[in-house]
Order: structure tokens, then sequence, then C-alpha cells
């Protein structure tokens, strides 16, 4: 636990290569322990562990490390793929079925939810206490393919999406009231779709079959961050003017002009929301740096950015704006949030139940000072 905020547990998130001094780093920070990407440990096209050996090597490594929360792979696309929504432009999108079986692993989806099952078990071996799913839908190469499937048949196909995976788990005996927490994590915006704000997760929660109560939330606050920016030096959505919704109109109406003031009351009016907030698992703390301009209308790249050349140009340019403007996941402070405000939303939440503060420093060059960097300006020791 961290001491100075009770009833919250501390975790960070580990690359790769922060795995061999994760377990020290975490042991002298008193933080409960790490959260792993399992696509970073095994290629997502692959089953997770070739036999019995390899697995107990990775439960191994895990614990080492400290490991107490797993990220699911994800794959784009999931509305065509899994949900059969446009699935023929998704095939021309890819140029062919052959490509589409490479890049998903099959053409069935049989491959996705085994790989999300055989994670699972993991976590559940490992004694974890959350497996992260994302409930996301993004285009494979950033600001190439417009979105042309409305957001609402989005959230329809994310719903049968969680549906589907928990009658897996089912199937397999993998799910019960002591197994870990699934935790389900908000998409972005601007180059996602899918459960974003507290409206679509009111409803995930509502239509899904949560046989033993396992489904909670994580709110990744740089992803509801990439929603604000500023517009003539203004705090501002920077949406399509069919994505602001009501809430978002009176959010920027209050907030006057003030970006960090916009962006502390849109995080809370979905954290802290009356019908969600004891669902809450997890908090994912990183900060965004503001933008002043829309890059991504509707999936794709702002015409100023257009770029020569074939795919691989247009995937590496869109990915660097990516990384630069929205999933920069920077830490506490280097963006528009404030200490405070984030410590008195944990305390709030804290006060009704047990929560996890995962610390989403996950771009970082060294994550261990990113880390403590981010805790004092949390703690208001820096």
């Amino acid at each position: 636990m961290c001491t100075d905020l009770p009833g919250v547990a501390e975790y960070v998130t580990c690359r790769p290569d922060d795995l061999t001094a994760a377990g020290e780093a975490i042991r002298i920070r008193g933080i409960r322990g790490s959260e792993v990407f399992m696509a970073d440990l095994k290629t997502r096209t692959l089953p997770l562990a070739d036999d019995e050996e390899e697995r107990a090597e990775l439960l191994a490594r895990l614990r080492a490390a400290k490991t107490r929360r797993i990220h699911a792979s994800y794959w784009a696309a999931p509305t065509a793929f899994v949900g059969n929504v446009g699935f023929g432009e998704l095939v021309g999108r890819f140029a062919g079925l052959e490509q589409l079986r490479e890049y998903f692993g099959d053409l069935t989806g049989e491959h996705m939810f085994s790989r999300w099952r055989d994670e699972y078990a993991l976590a559940r071996d490992l004694g974890a206490d959350a497996y992260v799913f994302h409930l996301i839908d993004y285009m494979p190469v950033d600001g190439a393919w417009e979105f042309t499937v409305d957001r609402r048949v989005v959230l329809d196909a994310m719903i049968v999406l969680v549906q589907r995976f928990l009658r897996v788990l089912d199937d397999h005996g993998l799910v019960d009231e002591d197994s870990p927490i699934i935790e389900l994590e908000n998409a972005g915006w601007g180059l996602e779709f899918g459960a974003q704000t507290a409206d679509d997760f009111a409803e995930v929660l509502a239509r899904v079959y949560d046989r033993t109560g396992r489904l909670r939330i994580g709110w990744d606050l740089n992803h509801l961050l990439h929603a604000t920016g500023t517009s003539g030096g203004r705090g501002a959505f920077l949406l399509p003017e069919a994505e602001l919704t009501p809430s978002m109109r009176e959010i920027e109406e209050q907030a006057d002009g003030d970006i960090e003031v916009l962006s502390a009351m849109w995080i809370r009016r979905n954290v802290l929301d009356a019908r969600l907030v004891d669902r809450v698992s997890a908090i994912h703390l990183s900060d965004c740096t503001p933008k002043d301009f829309e890059y991504f209308r509707n999936g794709v790249l702002d015409e100023a950015y257009a770029v020569e050349g074939g795919r691989e140009a247009q995937q590496e340019e869109g990915l660097r704006i990516v990384l630069d403007h929205y999933d920069n996941h920077v830490p506490l402070g280097d963006g528009v949030l404030g200490g405070s405000d984030v410590r008195d939303m944990l305390a709030s939440i804290a006060e009704r139940h047990e929560l996890m503060l995962l610390h989403e420093l996950k771009n970082s060059s060294d994550v261990w000072a990113e880390l403590d960097r981010q805790r004092a300006g949390l703690l208001g020791s820096g």
C-alpha cells in the first residue's frame, strides 16, 4: 500500500527491458507489483507458450518481476473481424485474406480468443490481481483509414466481444469469484472507438452477463485526455461535431477556456460517475500534453500531415503523431493534470473500496526515474 494514500495499491507498467530490474525496484519503493503486456513477451499471432516448460519459464520470469497485473494482447478492427460488421471492407484494406490471416493468426477469431484464454489462465496461476482487457476498436495503420462504422455499432460489438470472452473462460472453468478481476480499459479518442465514457461503460455492464461478478473498469486518464486540447488558446474538446456530447458542451462552458479545469472536470465526470464508481478497480495514471490541433478526424490524418509513399511510410508518420500528441503517457505534471486533483479523486474512490493505481508510464526511457517523479508529484513532495 502507498502509505500516503490509504486504500490505494500501486503498480507500474514494465516493458521487457524493465523486467530484470523490476523485482528489486518494486521492493525498495514499497509498491505492490508490475503490469506486463503479454504481446511484449510473446508475439500475439503465436500461442502464449509452446509447451509446459516454456509456460513455467514465463511464470517464473513474471514472479521474479513481481508481476501482479497482466495486460491482454489486442488487435485492431475487432468490430469488423469478430463482429462481422464491414468484414469485406476490412479484407480490402488488408489487400486480401492472406494478409488478414497473417495479422490475426487465423480467419475465424478462434486464435484471438484462445490466446486471451491462455493469458487469463496464466494470470490465474500467477495469482494476479487483474487481467486488463481493452474495449477498443482502431485501425491497423494510424490515420490511413476512415471509420465507416458508427460508434453505436462499435459499442454493440464490444459488448459481444466481452460476452464471448466470458463464455470461453466459463467453458474452460477458468473464472470464479476468486480469479483475477477482468478490468475493462477505456478506449481513447480521435483514433479509436469503443467504450470511452461513463455512459458507454454503464451500458456494457448492464448488458453483459457476468456470472461471477469479475468485470470491473480501469480508467486510463491519458486516454480520456485524447479528447481534449486547445483551440485559439482556449481549452476545448478537439473532436468532430457529431462526437461532442451535451456533457462535453457543458464542461466547455463551465471551464471558460481553462484547459486544466476542463481536463479535471472531464475526468471526474467519468471516473466518479455515481452509477459506476463502485465498479472502478483501477486508475491508470499518466498525463497528456495538450495539443492545439485535431490531427485525426474520424480516424483519418489531417491532409496537412499527408504522407507521400506507401503503407510503411504512413504507418511510421501516424505512429509518430500518436506518440507525440495522444498516447504519450507522460508523467503527472508534464501535461494538464494537477497532483492535488488526482489525489483527491483517488481518495474519493478509496474511501468506498480498495483501489489499484497503475503508473502507466510505458513510453518512458527510464521508467523508474519517471515513476519516482510521478509519485512525488502525486504526493506533493516534488
